[in-house]
């Protein structure tokens, strides 16, 4: 059996779309391949493998570690080495052989691939981290430069580039002149098994994400202080996901209008549950992975374009498209309440054009060309 060293830069859970991608890719690898795993952890993450995969490194991140780590490459972009330990390039450049392939999981783990010069090497590009810095605030205007060479000079490292959409993949090759190769994110069993003679669609919408992230707490905080104050007042709304500020809570879940969950573990049903997703989302690359999930669930998305960046139209009304908080106001305000039919039409939609990727046989047939 094959041997995998799969080094990501955060620790394999639910918590994010990303790290469930991670924690279900896993899995699958150990049906065909030997695992071992180095991951970086993080407070308030627990580990979710299977006990098929072998941990054989654990390192902690924070601001202090990441600030050392880049005074120690202080000529790439700082992105990209906050993850770097010296203990982890001598491991590298004494075991890497060992393995027939490695397995950087996020663009933070890319720099390890330079001291893996006998395996293979896979990059599982999540963003394309030019455009998704790019679209952050001015502050990292003068880093451009750095950045763009830093992102090039790395992946033109790799054996192998995965991205998750068309957009990503074209971007990559436009940017840098790279070639990737697209898979799909996994679709939850849960998803697969909603039955809407079984769910009741009530009169709500729903915000789902991780609420520490900057994309998605701007977008929220941007839609309650914008949108909320002008929508019916019949109009409920449930937030689905960890890490919403409490200030947002004391604020807006009086109202009784706002239900947050927190963390749940089948997200799904209160998904297929309400009468569509909001995502106004202004920062961050490539896909947005609770927007796959909503359109799996027959649930239709209300968001701005980057929401939809690198999703293809299921060729419906599934993906209502706002340029404006008027936008927005309007379509909720005047959105259908008998929608069971068209839920059940988009997710049979979404079932015929979205096909998962055998990812064990795709890297099996690359590794063994190599």
């Amino acid at each position: 059996m094959k041997k995998i060293l799969f080094i990501t830069a955060f620790p394999p859970n639910r918590k994010t779309a990303g790290q469930n991608f991670t924690k279900e890719l896993l899995s699958n690898l150990t049906d065909s391949f030997k695992v071992d795993l180095i991951y970086y952890s993080y407070p308030n993450h627990i580990l979710e493998i299977n006990n098929e995969v072998k941990i054989i490194k654990e390192y902690k991140a924070n601001a202090f570690t990441k600030l050392i780590s880049w005074l120690k490459l202080p000529f790439f972009h700082p992105f990209f080495v906050i993850r770097f330990k010296i203990r982890m390039m001598f491991f590298l450049l004494k075991n890497a052989k060992k393995y027939d392939v490695i397995y950087f999981d996020f663009s933070q783990v890319f720099i390890f691939s330079f001291f893996c010069k006998k395996s293979f090497k896979v990059f599982m590009c999540h963003d394309v981290i030019f455009q998704k810095l790019e679209r952050k605030n001015i502050y990292f205007k003068p880093l451009n430069s750095i950045l763009f060479a830093t992102e090039k000079t790395i992946l033109k490292n790799a054996d192998l580039i995965l991205s998750f959409s068309k957009k990503d993949q074209k971007l990559i090759f436009d940017l840098y002149g790279i070639n990737s190769t697209i898979v799909n994110f996994f679709i939850d069993e849960k998803i697969k098994n909603i039955d809407y003679e079984n769910i009741n669609i009530n009169q709500k919408f729903v915000f789902y994400g991780a609420w520490n992230r900057i994309e998605n707490s701007q977008g929220l905080q941007w839609f309650l202080a914008n949108v909320f104050p002008f929508i019916d007042s019949n109009i409920k709304f449930d937030i689905i996901g960890p890490g919403l500020d409490e200030n947002i809570l004391k604020e807006y879940q009086s109202n009784g209008r706002i239900l947050y969950h927190g963390f749940v573990d089948n997200p799904y049903i209160i998904i297929a549950e309400s009468l569509a997703l909001i995502a106004p989302v202004f920062q961050g690359a490539g896909v947005k992975v609770k927007v796959i999930e909503s359109l799996a669930t027959g649930t239709s998305i209300i968001g701005s374009m980057v929401a939809f960046d690198g999703i293809d139209d299921l060729g419906d009304d599934s993906m209502i498209y706002c340029k404006s908080d008027k936008d927005y106001i309007k379509i909720i305000n005047e959105f259908p309440l008998h929608i069971k039919a068209k839920k059940i039409e988009t997710k049979s939609r979404f079932e015929l054009n979205y096909s998962e990727i055998n990812f064990c046989n795709l890297l099996a047939d690359n590794v063994n060309s190599f």
